[in-house]
């Protein structure tokens, strides 16, 4: 059945907003997990940021992720691949956000990292994913223009995949840290630090490769 094509609805964060999120997540995770492979994390932590601090319900969702970069058109395609056939499992898969209206991925800015490893030459631009639902791809044959995007739920992989992040008690902290570290953009975000399986403390800073605009 094909998609509504009707008008976009209003945009969910605004750049800086997107910005203030992603960074909080990487900096984060950066030096405390493989950031580029770590979309479970940023999935579940941008939704809850979004539902706690912005009262906007959103969850996290898994499967297959595909996202047309460049005019030539160049296909990334974050999920298992065989034979010709486009799928999901724990073997291949990406996560993303989902609202009502909207897909947001909070690590779109790295993707050039995420897809640098699978084979792929292009250099991804680091650019805000937030697309409304109206407008994703009827298929994955409709893939042309730079920023048109399309995806494969997984509930079964998405459920599999959240309570394996919850029963690790890394990955809790972590995510208790960017809840308690965030704030809302402009607001300064205040003084924190984490502590390592060694005893050292280090102090959090807000450092994330640049976003150069929005898909």
């Amino acid at each position: 059945m094909a998609k509504d094509k009707a008008a976009s609805p209003k945009l969910q964060l605004t750049l800086p907003e997107y910005n203030r999120i992603y960074e909080v997540i990487y900096s984060v995770l950066e030096g405390r997990a493989n950031t580029p492979f770590a979309c479970t994390f940023f999935a579940t932590a941008g939704a809850l940021i979004l539902n706690k601090h912005y009262k906007i319900p959103a969850r996290a969702v898994a499967g297959a992720f595909l996202l047309c970069t460049d005019p030539a058109p160049s296909v990334i395609s974050i999920a298992k691949n065989e034979n010709g056939m486009v799928a999901s499992d724990r073997d291949g898969f990406h996560m993303w956000v989902q609202t009502e209206t909207y897909v947001i991925d909070f690590m779109a800015p790295i993707f050039r990292e995420s897809v640098g490893g699978k084979g792929y030459s292009i250099s991804v631009p680091r650019r805000m994913f937030q697309r409304p639902l109206s407008t994703e791809a009827e298929s994955i044959d409709k893939l042309h223009v730079p920023g048109d995007y399309f995806t494969i739920p997984s509930i079964e992989l998405t459920d599999e995949l959240v309570d394996s992040l919850l029963d690790r008690d890394g990955s809790v902290d972590l995510l208790k840290t960017v809840d308690r570290w965030f704030k809302k953009y402009p607001k300064k975000l205040d003084d924190m630090s984490l502590l390592n399986d060694l005893g050292e403390v280090h102090r959090l800073t807000l450092r994330a490769p640049r976003i150069s605009g929005a898909w």
